[in-house]
């Protein structure tokens, strides 16, 4: 009998066994840990599910990330390509790169705004109200609506309430060609020297081993019980015990290892997500510079971002030369995107970055693509009220919930392990 049953050996689950006092047992039903912190390699080059960096604004967090493995830190360099320009992120602290009519039409829309009068309610709203109908059709509409697959009217602003409205001066200077930096707490990040983010992940795996907690892959969760004395917990092979559960997984997931009522699963059904397919392309060459993030608005070419790898250090560079290049392609599961082949996937990548102008398609030297279902949470107007009542059902029958899907919430790593870390510390203080 365990005290714990972690479902889910990504960065929460294993943080989580790191940090709870009692025993607990992660049942983790892929051949090995890391969630969507995964890490694969390409000809001995490195690459996660998308690009994850440590980072965070909780220094408890972050100095404990920092402290675990040996990370290289890094200045950002990410930038926007719009119309054959590179624009440094964030876009309205580099106006001045624009073509001059997109740069005037971007300033003086954000002067005069009209929108900036009325209480927004949704992303959209929230976009022209904040930086005036310049900035958001010409980057900031086509961007979400491309890395989202849904339109940003019909989306709330959960994912954009943060966001600070830009001081006038700094916009005017940036349109006069005095960049700014932007979001300076985000300038510097960290990550892993070598082996990717899975890293991380091995080492929190690490760390609750030390403390006696029990890590099991290969192990499927097919079916939870509850009795008076806690919970059943059963594998494709094995049974265990435990008090209590804390579940990592996706709601979709754990919901089938249950019997909730109708309404519960008609709320479930009403959740929407986009899965991604990761596309590293190797290259002799490129022309993309010394960035890492590059952000794509194009509707015409099919990935949101492409991320340069040699940025982030040696070890991921390749020895004889050549760029390493990950292209990230979103999509709900349900659309037609879902239906096309991976094999069109790539052509459609590599067709993009040739016509953006990054390579030439005769310097490809290979090519890797990789499908995750759950990747990213859409934030439609109805998405606070129906995972609430899905996780209050949850609550009623006794499992605790943490974690990006499990929560159902758009958070990174650092927020995660935040969150696990405020989940362990309230369990230890109940009687």
């Amino acid at each position: 009998m365990y005290e714990y049953a972690i479902l889910g050996g990504g960065i929460a689950g294993l943080s989580f066994a790191s940090f709870i006092d009692g025993s607990s047992i992660v049942l983790e039903s892929q051949d090995r840990v890391g969630g969507l912190s995964r890490s694969y390699a390409l000809n001995g080059i490195d690459y996660d599910i998308g690009p994850h960096v440590i980072f965070s604004k909780n220094r408890e967090i972050l100095d404990l990330h920092t402290s675990m493995i040996k990370t290289n830190k890094i200045r950002r360099s990410n930038q926007i390509v719009l119309k054959g320009r590179y624009i440094k992120y964030p876009f309205e602290n580099d106006l001045s790169s624009l073509d001059p009519l997109d740069r005037d039409c971007c300033l003086r829309e954000f002067l005069h705004n009209p929108y900036d009068r009325y209480v927004s309610t949704n992303m959209l709203q929230f976009f022209l109200g904040t930086f005036g109908e310049g900035i958001t059709r010409l980057y900031l509409q086509p961007y979400n609506e491309k890395i989202w697959k849904f339109d940003p009217s019909c989306m709330d602003k959960q994912m954009v309430d943060r966001i600070p409205k830009p001081p006038r001066e700094d916009v005017i200077a940036s349109a006069n060609g005095i960049a700014s930096e932007g979001y300076t707490h985000q300038l510097y990040y960290h990550y892993p020297a070598s082996g990717g983010f899975q890293t991380l992940v091995d080492s929190y795996k690490a760390r609750a081993e030390a403390k006696g907690q029990t890590v099991c892959t290969d192990a499927q969760v097919c079916a939870l019980e509850k009795s008076a004395a806690g919970w059943k917990i059963k594998t494709r092979t094995e049974e265990f015990f435990a008090k209590k559960i804390v579940s990592t997984i996706p709601m979709q997931e754990l919901l089938k290892m249950l019997q909730p009522p109708d309404d519960i699963i008609r709320t479930l059904d009403r959740l929407l997500y986009n899965s991604i397919y990761i596309v590293v392309v190797q290259v002799r060459r490129d022309k993309i510079g010394n960035h890492f993030g590059l952000y794509i608005p194009d509707e015409d070419v099919i990935f949101h971002r492409l991320s340069k790898l040699n940025h982030l250090g040696e070890q991921y560079c390749m020895p004889d030369g050549g760029s390493t290049l990950m292209a990230e392609v979103t999509f709900r599961p349900d659309s037609y995107l879902s239906t096309v082949s991976k094999n069109t996937i790539v052509e459609q990548v590599i067709t993009g970055m040739v016509k953006a102008g990054f390579i030439d398609r005769s310097d490809i030297t290979d090519v890797a693509i990789r499908h995750e279902n759950y990747a990213y949470v859409i934030y439609d107007l109805d998405h606070r009220k129906n995972v609430d009542k899905i996780l209050s059902y949850l609550e009623s029958v006794d499992i605790m919930s943490v974690g990006r899907f499990a929560e159902f919430e758009y958070l990174n790593t650092d927020a995660v392990a935040e969150r696990t870390l405020a989940l362990a510390h309230k369990l230890k203080q109940r009687p």
